[in-house]
């Protein structure tokens, strides 16, 4: 599997990933043309959420747009996550927010994370399926009772902030998680699940409708700023030269592609399988509705929700290595954290899906969006938070790159921090895992 921290950008041509969502959606991405242009006002890398967004906001603005994608549209975390929309980004929750930066930012932030599921329930309008909305809402559980106590606290901060949460007891939740490792949750009442296919389709079509050319199957292999002259990149179809680049990537963006960049993010690999479908016995004996959006409360966490057709995803981190990514290992132990969940379901032996995707995980803890060099911007870090963040972050990068004001907030305020002896980031990483298992 491609690796942004050791092979050269990816493409053309290689392959979707082959998960549940490329299996089971007949997605509709509108027409690409084939020819780069020479000269463009604005080139993007990266045909995701982000990308897809900055563009079609610079188009609306009257601009001339070229969207590069390495391979197929979306190939990259915007077709292979699990279509958990919640108004977050990064790893930071309004209270820790409060804590860094006072209470006028952390409302600030509050107050984004709103428009940005605001901007995606207008991006679902735009697709006849409403990319298989599920409402019901994010439910965030305690995994254990030594974790309660935590997301209380959690729970009084977000009432303060006067965010739409309720606290279930275990009681409660019991009616809809029936697991041992359910003991109490917190239930974000406006968040929701979607196909991410069907979404990142429908963001791909309102960008073509705006006016942006969208290239695909062209890897931008090399690209140099020359000041007041712009941006000159080498691709897969051809030279092109643009007046600004934004670099739409996050956790797909190959480390050779921009050395400035490379210390200051870290790809992470995100896992998931999907079951069989379970019988109606099955689902029944888990009480979980396709209403919910699930996950825990472990520093490793685990994610899940019930799909449409009653295949269970499950979901958590995965290999270190991209070269590692396939092994059925990894698969296996996401089934048994499964079995674990739900022991109710230890019959089910198999997953009929596994897949993987990278994810930005930036020092501390929360993304950037902005310019980043000369006629350079990027936006990368979302910590694997990013569904909703990121449309709103790609419309905030080209107000950017069209020199607008953007909102007083960290996320528009500086630049990502680079890793300390970032050689070593992988083996970090390590044992960090290594940790989290021992804490969880």
């Amino acid at each position: 599997m491609y690796d942004p921290l050791v092979n050269a950008p990816p493409g053309p041509h290689d392959a979707p990933e082959t998960s549940y969502w490329q299996k089971s959606t007949q997605a509709e991405f509108p027409e690409c043309v084939d020819d780069v242009p020479e000269d463009v006002e604005f080139a993007v890398i990266g045909a995701g959420y982000t990308g897809l967004n900055a563009a079609r906001t610079l188009a609306e603005h009257g601009h001339s747009i070229a969207v590069f994608e390495a391979n197929n549209l979306a190939w990259g975390c915007s077709s292979r996550n699990a279509g958990f929309v919640m108004k977050s980004t990064g790893r930071l929750g309004l209270s820790a927010w409060a804590e860094r930066f006072g209470e006028t930012v952390a409302k600030g932030i509050a107050g984004e994370h709103l428009t940005a599921l605001q901007l995606i329930t207008e991006t679902t309008q735009h697709c006849p399926e409403q990319c298989q909305r599920q409402s019901g809402g994010y439910l965030k559980v305690a995994h254990k009772p030594e974790a309660i106590k935590a997301l209380h606290e959690q729970y009084q901060s977000l009432k303060q902030f006067e965010q739409p949460v309720e606290w279930l007891e275990k009681d409660a939740l019991s009616q809809m998680i029936n697991s041992p490792q359910a003991h109490s949750a917190l239930r974000f009442t406006d968040c929701f699940a979607v196909n991410p296919l069907l979404l990142a389709a429908a963001t791909a079509r309102r960008a073509a409708s705006a006016g942006v050319q969208l290239v695909e199957h062209c890897p931008v292999t090399s690209a140099v700023s020359l000041g007041d002259k712009g941006v000159y990149l080498k691709t897969a179809k051809g030279n092109v030269r643009a007046r600004k680049l934004l670099i739409c990537s996050n956790g797909y963006t190959s480390q050779q592609l921009l050395p400035e960049l490379a210390s200051r993010s870290l790809p992470v690999l995100s896992s998931i399988i999907t079951t069989p479908p379970l019988s109606p016995e099955q689902v029944d004996s888990i009480r979980l509705s396709p209403e919910y959006a699930v996950m825990d409360t472990r520093v490793l966490k685990y994610y899940f929700r019930l799909l449409p057709d009653n295949r269970l995803l499950f979901g958590g981190r995965g290999a270190i290595q991209g070269k590692n990514a396939e092994n059925p290992t990894f698969a296996k132990r996401l089934l048994k954290a499964l079995h674990q969940t739900f022991p109710q379901l230890k019959d089910i032996t198999r997953w009929d899906s596994f897949w993987s995707g990278w994810v930005s995980v930036s020092l501390d803890d929360y993304p950037r969006v902005g310019k980043f060099n000369d006629n350079i911007y990027a936006s990368m870090g979302y910590c694997g938070a990013g569904v909703s963040f990121s449309a709103l972050a790609g419309q905030r990068l080209a107000e950017s790159a069209m020199g607008e004001t953007l909102p007083e907030l960290p996320y528009y305020q500086s630049q990502l921090k680079p890793f300390p002896l970032p050689q070593f980031r992988r083996l970090g990483q390590w044992l960090y895992y290594h940790y989290g298992r021992l804490l969880d």
